[in-house]
């Protein structure tokens, strides 16, 4: 009784969100997205992501010149992968946040003049729907061109879907990751992505 309070509580996305911080690096990206996926589809909201450790714009030129590169490539990654979730950076301090001052240091440089308490975004960015032997994965699309829709599925278990210049970044669930990609059509503001046993299955 008292897990099932406490599920009802944390799957309640007024009463509670979760936030996901990561550093903008190819494997700490990738458990993030795992987690996102999986926090996704047992229900539990996901508000923020928070980038940490980004390099400052100075850091342009000499040692830190290629570092920087990389952290704006693997930044576009974390866009793809988690929008429509804002994403709050933070920057890389000259020293070590221990102790009150550089805490709220921190928070300033992250949140500005918003309430860090306050849910930044609401409503589902997956969702998955048992549809018989398929799957259908609904994805909210408010802003999207709506030109024709290519998708790519890796021999592992992520998704690449590309509309007109709208790209997005999914890690597939293990229920979807063995199933083929039968289409996607539009429904309303949302992208229906289905997933269907191939014909080994």
């Amino acid at each position: 009784r008292q897990l099932d309070r406490m599920h009802g509580l944390l799957t309640n996305p007024t009463r509670a969100t979760a936030r996901l911080v990561l550093n903008p690096e190819k494997m700490v990206i990738k458990e993030a997205q795992r987690a996102y996926t999986y926090l996704n589809l047992y229900g539990y909201a996901t508000d923020a992501i928070i980038c940490n450790r980004i390099y400052p714009t100075l850091a342009t030129d000499g040692y830190f010149a290629a570092w920087r590169e990389t952290q704006e490539r693997y930044h576009r990654l974390v866009e793809e992968t988690f929008t429509p979730l804002p994403i709050f950076d933070v920057p890389m301090f000259d020293r070590e946040v221990v102790g009150l001052e550089m805490l709220r240091k921190m928070a300033k440089a992250t949140f500005g003049d918003h309430d860090p308490a306050q849910v930044f975004y609401r409503g589902k960015t997956q969702e998955v729907v048992k549809d018989g032997d398929a799957y259908r994965l609904y994805l909210p699309l408010p802003l999207a061109d709506r030109s024709q829709i290519q998708l790519s599925k890796t021999a592992h278990d992520e998704l690449v879907i590309h509309i007109g210049n709208w790209k997005r970044n999914l890690l597939l669930p293990h229920a979807l990751a063995g199933l083929e990609v039968a289409g996607a059509q539009y429904d309303g503001d949302r992208l229906v992505v289905t997933f269907a046993p191939g014909n080994g299955r």
